[in-house]
Order: structure tokens, then C-alpha cells, then sequence
């Protein structure tokens, strides 16, 4: 122990222990000073962190040491700040409620670190210092278990086969930002019996629990898995797996990846829902963000335009949240690519600014790099620049479906359609089912054109079109393979959608920003005048 004038710093042997001591202690001191007026009532604030540190006669001191100290400050009088280590560590032991504080930006802490408030009944609510108004509007992002799939048959082989699926779940939904997962270490405790999903998510503070069984039949193997929204007791999403047992390991990477990203969509459109149903004055940065999200993708203008707001707002009421960064580039790339800007220069600009942000709150949030090298290629043709950071992103996030797809779209303005195509490919085969797969289609879509392959071109933009007819992307992706295909007549139909998504398309304005090399952009040029659409000169 250290003593700090004012404070004390102490170490324990588990996270368990300086829990409970924190606990007790302001328990113990909030009954003692109960009759003491508010001037003269001692009032403790706490933080706890995991970490390594180094004990030395007089002295504790570490990077562990330091985060713990930097919660103790912003916590509240008579509070308790824990770091999400801490809550790895002691799982479903929590005896009580927690806050989700979100990523907080701690003083010379080069990394955000996750915090949680305990609900204890001594603390003044709210954070202390300037923190404390925006903590309402911090970024709550949805939390999940993994809970051990169950054994159906009698062969034990079947109990490990069962464990490595759920590793490997719990593995890659680590990967997905905007996704909190609960440590496989806190989810065993629940392997044994048939355990309530509700009492469950309760004790470990989840909104979601995957829960699923394994079974075995001969020389083959069934999955069955189940996703559960905690807040509506319902199941979202449930599915069945067969597979030959004849190549074990292979067959449990292929299952886990399609059922982390078949559940993945589940969430997103749950979290959509759960968002739309609060009161405006109880949102907080992620719901603000979710709902951005889902107007964006509309691709219809009024309810694109209010995205903007709501993303404006999510940045001033959680500075430090990379995906409000990420979705507010996102929205003003969108805002060029569907011809409705009224000054090109400046939202590029802004972009490039924004997505800048998000990388500067997350080096390691792959999505966040993919759209800061979507942004180099799209809108400022940076090519080599944007391969290098697409790059970073793949090694931050390699299942991630849509660094996959915004990679293809710089593989295509570069003339590499080959290589274009198959990255769109990896992108739609991690995400089959995504209520977003209109946007993977587009991609695929451009990317067979610049390839030459102008049927497969056809078959992906009439689907993109047929998902959402507002991408103009898409639309004009697909006039460019229909002329080079001689299908003027549909060519021209579509360049009809085209100018009613966007009245004030004109070549010459598109040929401005147009992300293709110039040799390939001129003659897509042509076969999109060649279907009518007007040059503007």
C-alpha cells in the first residue's frame, strides 16, 4: 500500500478481492457519515484497474497503477470507476448494476480505456470535472455471452468440437467494433445444466446471449445456435449447421464465421429497433449513431439530410466515439457519390478531416481505417495511399465485410479488376445476409465492369438495383455494362432512375471526381452518354 496525502493506492492478489474491499469500504463509510452535514461528510472516490506495476518499499507505480488513478479522479463522490479489465476478470460476480461509461479519454493515456461505473448506493451521481455533463451521452454499445454450446450426443469428441466453435466465436466477435463480448472464462461458469438466458444476462449486465448445441450423427455434425435480445425476451435469430467430420478444424472455422456473421446483422437491426423506440432526450452517442445509420442507407434525400444532424450530434456528445467520426465521412462521401452536394471540394475536405478523427481516436478500428483509405481513393484518387491503409485495416479487422468491399472499390478506380473482384467477393461472402448487402453489390458490380466482365457487371447491378434503387453508384455502374453489352434500350431506362435519384447529374460534373484512372474514364464516359444521360456542356 501507498499512501497519497489525500489517498492511497493498494494492490490485491485478485480482481475479485479489490472489488469486494472497495465495496465494503464504501459501504462501511457511507453508514458512517450518514448524519454528517454535506460540508463536514467524507466522501471517497474510487477506481480500480488490472494491470502490471511494480511494488517497490515506498512506492507502486506501473501503467496499471496509472489508469486506476486517472479512473479514481473522474469518479464520483462515494463512486466506484472500474476498467473493463477488471470486469473480464470478475465476470458474473458482480453483485451490482453498472453503467457502460463507454471509451473514456484518460489524462496522458494514449489508449481510451473502457469504464464502468458500479451503482453503488454512497455515489453522487454523475462523473466529476468537465467529464460529468457528457456522461449521459457517451457511447453505450451492446454487450454479449457466449455461452458453452451443449453436448447432445454421447461422444466426447463432440464437447471439444463444441468448446473450439465457441473460441473461435467469442474471437472473431472481438474483432467487430461497436460490439462488446464478455471473456470466455466468465461464460464457462454457465456449461453445466440448462441455465436461464434472462437470469444470466442480468448477472453479467448483457443485452444479447448466443446459446447453441452440438450433435452428432454418424460422420457428420449439426450446430444449432440461437441469438436472444435480453430486453425483449425474444429470440432474434436461430439456424442449423451440418458439416462432415472428416476435416474437423477446417469445418469449425467455416461454422463459427457463418454464424458470427449471420448473427452480426441480427444485432445491428435489433439495436436499430431498440434506438428508434427511445425518447430523443434518452439517446446517448451509439443510439444517435444507430439511427444515423439507418437513414443514410435510405439513400432518399430528406432522410439522408437529417443524418447529418444526428451525427453532428453524436460527436458533441462523445468526443472520443471513432464511429461517429467514421458514419459523419461516411455521410459526406455519400453526399458526392449521390450528386446532391452543392460545393464537392468542401465535403471531400470534410472527409478526409473526419475520417482522419476517427483513426486519431482508434489506430486499431479497422472499419475507421478502410473509410479513411476509401476516402484517399474516391475522393482524391491517392491510390497508394489508400492501399497502405487498407492494408492497416485488413490487419485490424481481416473479417470485416465491408473493409473487404471498400478495398475492391480502389482495386477498381486503379484498373486492377481482377483483383477487384475477388476482394468484393471476400466482402459479400462474410456478410451474406446484411441489410447493408445493396452497398457490397455496388462494389461488385463496378468491379466486374473495370474487369471486362460486363454479364456478371449486369447480374450484380440489377440486384444492387432491385435492394435499393437510390444507390447511384449502382446505377451507373450498370449503364456503363449495358451499353458495353449493346442493351441501350435498358441502359437508357436506368439512366431514367438515375436522373430522378439525382435531377442534376450532368457528365461534365461527374467527370470532375469521376475516382476511375484516365484511361479507363473516358470511355465509361462515353457509355454513359451513349445512354442519354446529359453532358452538361
Amino acid at each position: 500500500m501507498r499512501n497519497t496525502g489525500d489517498g492511497f493506492l493498494a494492490t490485491f492478489d485478485s480482481a475479485l478481492d479489490g472489488l469486494n474491499c472497495a465495496i465494503h469500504l464504501q459501504s462501511e463509510i457511507s453508514a458512517d457519515e450518514h448524519a454528517q452535514a454535506p460540508d463536514r461528510k467524507i466522501e471517497l472516490r474510487m477506481g480500480l484497474n488490472v494491470g502490471d506495476f511494480i511494488v517497490e518499499p515506498d512506492d507502486i507505480y506501473g501503467a496499471g497503477v496509472n489508469i486506476a488513478a486517472r479512473l479514481e479522479q473522474l469518479a464520483s463522490p462515494g463512486g466506484i470507476l472500474i476498467s473493463a479489465a477488471i470486469r473480464e476478470h470478475v465476470g458474473s460476480a458482480i453483485s451490482i448494476p453498472l453503467d457502460d461509461l463507454g471509451d473514456l479519454r484518460l489524462k496522458n493515456i494514449v489508449r481510451p480505456v473502457r469504464a464502468y461505473a458500479l451503482r453503488v448506493a454512497s455515489a453522487t451521481p454523475g462523473l466529476m470535472g468537465a467529464t460529468r455533463s457528457r456522461t449521459a451521452g457517451r457511447a453505450k454499445i451492446p454487450s454479449i455471452v457466449v455461452l458453452p454450446f451443449k453436448n447432445l450426443g454421447a461422444d466426447p469428441s463432440e464437447t471439444y468440437f463444441g468448446s473450439g466453435i465457441v473460441e473461435d466465436i467469442i474471437f472473431t466477435l472481438a474483432s467487430i467494433k461497436g460490439l462488446l463480448v464478455i471473456a470466455r472464462t466468465s461464460a464457462l461458469t454457465y456449461g453445466i445444466g440448462s441455465p436461464d438466458v434472462q437470469t444470466i444476462g442480468e448477472k453479467m449486465g448483457v443485452r444479447y446471449v448466443l446459446s447453441g448445441n452440438v450433435r452428432r450423427t454418424g460422420g457428420r455434425l449439426r450446430i444449432g445456435a440461437e441469438l436472444a435480445d435480453l430486453e425483449t425476451n425474444s429470440v432474434i435469430w436461430a439456424d442449423r449447421y451440418d458439416g462432415e467430420m472428416a476435416q474437423l478444424f477446417e469445418l469449425q472455422d467455416r461454422l463459427a464465421s457463418r454464424i458470427v456473421w449471420s448473427i452480426a446483422p441480427r444485432v445491428r437491426e435489433a439495436e436499430l429497433a431498440r434506438a428508434r423506440r427511445k425518447r430523443p432526450r434518452s439517446m446517448n452517442a451509439y443510439d444517435l449513431v444507430m439511427q444515423a445509420i439507418d437513414l443514410i442507407y435510405r439513400m432518399k434525400f430528406a432522410e439522408f439530410s437529417r443524418a447529418r444532424g444526428l451525427l453532428a450530434k453524436a460527436i458533441e456528445l462523445d468526443d472520443s466515439y471513432p464511429a461517429a467520426y467514421t458514419y459523419a465521412a461516411l455521410w459526406h462521401i455519400h453526399n458526392v457519390n449521390q450528386g446532391w452536394t452543392h460545393d464537392q471540394e468542401a465535403d471531400s475536405r470534410e472527409a478526409a478531416r473526419l475520417a482522419s478523427a476517427a483513426v486519431e481516436r482508434d489506430p486499431t478500428d479497422g472499419f475507421s481505417l478502410a473509410v479513411h483509405g476509401h476516402t484517399k481513393s474516391v475522393l482524391f484518387r491517392d491510390f497508394d495511399a489508400a492501399i497502405a491503409i487498407f492494408d492497416r485495416a485488413l490487419d485490424a479487422a481481416p473479417s470485416n465485410a465491408m473493409v473487404w468491399a471498400l478495398s475492391s472499390g480502389t482495386y477498381s478506380y486503379k484498373g486492377d479488376g481482377a483483383a477487384a473482384v475477388a476482394r468484393a467477393e471476400r466482402g459479400l461472402r462474410l456478410s451474406p445476409v446484411d441489410t447493408q448487402a445493396f452497398y457490397y453489390l455496388a462494389f461488385l458490380c463496378a468491379a466486374h465492369y473495370v474487369n471486362g466482365t460486363f454479364e456478371q457487371s449486369v447480374i450484380w447491378g440489377r440486384k444492387g438495383m432491385e435492394l435499393n434503387p437510390n444507390l447511384c453508384s449502382t446505377l451507373r455502374w450498370l449503364i456503363g455494362s449495358l451499353v458495353a453489352l449493346g442493351q441501350i434500350e435498358e441502359a437508357r431506362h436506368v439512366a431514367n432512375v438515375l436522373q430522378q435519384v439525382q435531377p442534376r447529374f450532368t457528365l461534365q460534373e461527374y467527370a470532375r471526381w469521376c475516382p476511375l484512372t484516365s484511361s479507363l474514364r473516358s470511355e465509361f464516359l462515353e457509355r454513359l452518354k451513349l445512354a442519354g444521360l446529359p453532358s452538361g456542356e
